[in-house]
């Protein structure tokens, strides 16, 4: 196989134009930005997904990320352009079908990305942790909890890019401030759940003329950060434009507001300590701000978890059970994977159905953070009985904090079209969160986790039931036997 490499776009750099782009981002909300090789087995001081860090032991974002990020940005027919490729020919990809090998074209990128910098707010990072709960016990499946770090929200990340031209103008740097004028970039990983949202604040545009003794004084004189001085001009401030860039759209067109009926508990998975006693009430889960959070996760698995039952109650095709113990879980092909998303499970040797052609894909559902607006935080006090004296049992005493009287906006969004199918049982699955049939976060069979719909919400759920129930009566196939599943 031949490979041949071009340099497009390149310019001789010794008497050119170098033009320096800085831009200035902060996230908007807790970011997951690990890396493969910080990946170790956890314990009760370090979590199973720390942050990814410099040799000096503070986190770092790999430019590669963003690169990645900027390039799906841009328009298809501009990728290539903009920021490379390798690719085969035509002919080519007929002889590697032949056996034969063929020929690699690469094309250089003409935007090279120098490198990022962290900065963080005076919040350090924090740690989440989760698991996941079976479907048919309702409870939390064992071996499934683990912890990630995140960056906090606030925290300001700088990116710089380069542009080697041969005059002080030049439509390919107009292009790339346009693109990040317009670019809302996702960091890191958990995309799906609220993690890594972040904003354009500016960008700064350094043009360094090799040809002038200005331009060049100030390339040997001045590295890294530093090229970006005083005389750089800012082309785009988020303070100056309407709007700023869009953001991805709300799968029904709206966000969906509820309010907490009784109390409800998401645990933190930690304690308040107490002095002389052996643990304190069980904490509930708090954003940067101390405001109690129902997080994407959250709404995630119940939703999806409500969504799977629908769906095979009804009969409609063949959806899996992403969590079930001793079943090999997400099968990626389903069109709930395919809205959801789904990762590569562990399978088990009696289990024949093929496995998925990928270790894994992300969901074309984005499911935000949601904190509890004027809550009342209280502290519930629980005991065991003793089951032969009917009395309280001794050392089985136990608090938890709930939320209680709160308000919470649900934000459902998606960046790719979502079947009809499984954007109708959404529906219903809202209608019966909304009903009180479904509830969220932990001891939901002794009176937590019950939502009540805001009377707007509540129109809109009455009004999509019946077109909701509709579609899935279209696409069910003749009566046969009766579906198995009794629970979700």
């Amino acid at each position: 196989m031949t490979t041949h490499a071009t340099a497009a776009h390149t310019t001789n750099h010794a008497m050119g134009v170098i033009h320096i782009l800085q831009a200035d981002l902060e996230l908007t909300g807790p970011a997951a930005v690990a890396a493969p090789e910080a990946h170790t087995v956890a314990s009760s001081l370090r979590p199973d997904l720390p942050l990814a860090r410099d040799g000096w032991g503070n986190p770092c974002l790999p430019a590669t990320s963003l690169t990645g990020s900027l390039r799906h940005h841009a328009a298809p027919h501009r990728r290539r352009a903009l920021f490379g490729d390798v690719y085969k020919t035509p002919a080519a990809k007929q002889q590697d079908d032949d056996g034969d090998g063929g020929e690699t074209i690469a094309i250089a990128s003409p935007v090279r990305v120098l490198g990022t910098r962290l900065t963080l707010p005076d919040a350090p990072p924090a740690e989440r942790r989760r698991t996941a709960v079976d479907r048919h016990r309702a409870a939390a499946l064992a071996t499934s909890l683990h912890s990630r770090e995140l960056l906090p929200p606030g925290t300001e990340l700088t990116l710089w890019l380069r542009i080697d031209t041969t005059a002080t103008s030049s439509p390919l740097v107009d292009e790339v401030i346009a693109l990040l004028a317009a670019w809302r970039p996702r960091i890191g990983g958990g995309r799906t759940t609220g993690y890594g949202r972040a904003e354009l604040i500016t960008v700064r545009h350094r043009t360094i003329d090799l040809t002038t003794p200005d331009g060049l004084r100030h390339w040997l004189t001045h590295g890294g950060p530093a090229l970006v001085d005083d005389h750089a001009t800012v082309v785009h401030d988020r303070a100056q434009t309407a709007g700023g860039a869009p953001d991805e759209p709300h799968l029904f067109g709206r966000a969906l507001h509820f309010r907490i009926a009784d109390a409800l508990h998401i645990g933190s998975g930690t304690r308040t300590e107490r002095p002389g006693r052996r643990s304190g009430p069980a904490q509930i889960l708090r954003d940067h701000e101390n405001t109690p959070l129902v997080p994407g996760t959250t709404w995630k698995g119940l939703l999806r978890a409500r969504v799977e039952f629908i769906l095979r109650s009804t009969g409609i095709g063949d959806v899996c059970a992403s969590v079930r113990d001793g079943a090999p879980g997400s099968c990626g092909t389903c069109m709930v994977c395919e809205a959801f998303g789904f990762s590569e499970r562990p399978r088990t040797p009696a289990d024949s159905t093929p496995p998925p052609d990928t270790a894994g894909a992300r969901g074309h559902l984005l499911f935000a953070d949601s904190p509890i607006r004027d809550a009342t935080v209280r502290v519930r006090n629980h005991v065991a009985l003793d089951r032969v004296f009917g009395g309280a049992r001794d050392e089985a005493l136990f608090a938890e904090e709930t939320a209680e009287d709160g308000h919470l906006t649900l934000h459902i969004r998606h960046d790719k079209p979502v079947p009809d199918l499984v954007r109708a049982a959404l529906v219903l699955a809202l209608a019966d969160l909304a009903d009180g049939t479904l509830g969220i976060g932990g001891a939901t069979t002794r009176g937590y986790g019950t939502l009540t719909a805001e009377p707007a919400t509540a129109d809109w759920l009455t009004a999509q039931h019946t077109p909701a129930v509709n579609t899935l009566r279209t696409h069910t196939p003749p009566a046969g036997p009766a579906p198995q599943e009794t629970r979700a």
